[in-house]
C-alpha cells in the first residue's frame, strides 16, 4: 500500500499538546483533497502529457483524502497559524480573504536511500468564504477560487468578507489548493543510483473544506 506523505508528513506526533496559539479562531474545518489529474499542460501537480503522474515517488499517493485543520490568529500582530489534525501550528499568512502556510521538513523516502537527503515541501493555500459569498455562489466553493472566483465583499449588495462578529467568525466554505513537493537538497551525483522522482515531484490537489 502505499503512503500518502502529504498532510501528515510534516506533523510530528506528540502527546498533550497545547490548543492552537492566538486569540482569534478562524474556524475548525474539514477538507477534502481531490488530485488535479489529466490537464492539457502537464504542470507540476497534473498528469504528464504522456498519462504518467507528476509525481513518481511510490510513497507519495495520488488518491483523495480528508484532514483536519484549525485556523486561528492574533488580531494584535497580524500573526496567523494553521494548525492540523491536532498537531504543531505553523505560520500562515492571512489578509482577510486567503490563508496561506508553507512548512517544508527533511524526510527520508524509502526510494531515495541512495540520494542526498530530501526536502518535503507543502504549501496549503485557501480563501474563506463568509455566509453571504457562500450563498452568492451556491453554497459551494466556486470556480478558481484563489483567482477572482469569490465574490468581492460589498457593501451596498450585501456581500461582506470573513470577520469576527457578534456570533463568532463568519466563514462557512474554505476552498483552494493543496501543493505538495519533494526536491534534494543538493544535486546526485552523475553515478549515482538516485531515484530521477526524488528531484521531480510535485502534485496538486484541489481543497474543499466546511466549518465542523
Amino acid at each position: 500500500m502505499r503512503r500518502a506523505w502529504v498532510i501528515a508528513g510534516l506533523v510530528a506526533g506528540c502527546t498533550a499538546l497545547p490548543p492552537p496559539p492566538g486569540s482569534e479562531p478562524l474556524g475548525a474545518w474539514v477538507f477534502v483533497a481531490e488530485p488535479v489529474l489529466g490537464l492539457p499542460d502537464g504542470g507540476a501537480g497534473e498528469l504528464r502529457p504522456d498519462g504518467r503522474p507528476a509525481c513518481e515517488l511510490p510513497e507519495v499517493s495520488l488518491a483523495p483524502f480528508r484532514f483536519d485543520a484549525v485556523f486561528t490568529r492574533d488580531p494584535e500582530t497580524g500573526a496567523a497559524w494553521l494548525t492540523l489534525g491536532g498537531g504543531y501550528p505553523r505560520d500562515a499568512g492571512w489578509d482577510g480573504q486567503v490563508l496561506d502556510s508553507v512548512a517544508s521538513a527533511r524526510r527520508l523516502f524509502p526510494s531515495c536511500r541512495a540520494c542526498p537527503a530530501t526536502v518535503a515541501t507543502e504549501r496549503l493555500t485557501v480563501a474563506l468564504l463568509s455566509l453571504s459569498q457562500s450563498e452568492a455562489v451556491g453554497r459551494r466553493c466556486p470556480p478558481a477560487p484563489l483567482d477572482g472566483g469569490v465574490p468581492r465583499p460589498n457593501g451596498d449588495g450585501g456581500l461582506t468578507g470573513p470577520r469576527t462578529g457578534d456570533e463568532g467568525f463568519d466563514a462557512l466554505y474554505a476552498c483552494g489548493e493543496l501543493g505538495f513537493s519533494v526536491a534534494l537538497v543538493e544535486p546526485a551525483a552523475s553515478d549515482s543510483e538516485c531515484e530521477p522522482a526524488c528531484a521531480d515531484c510535485a502534485v496538486r490537489f484541489t481543497l474543499v473544506g466546511e466549518r465542523r
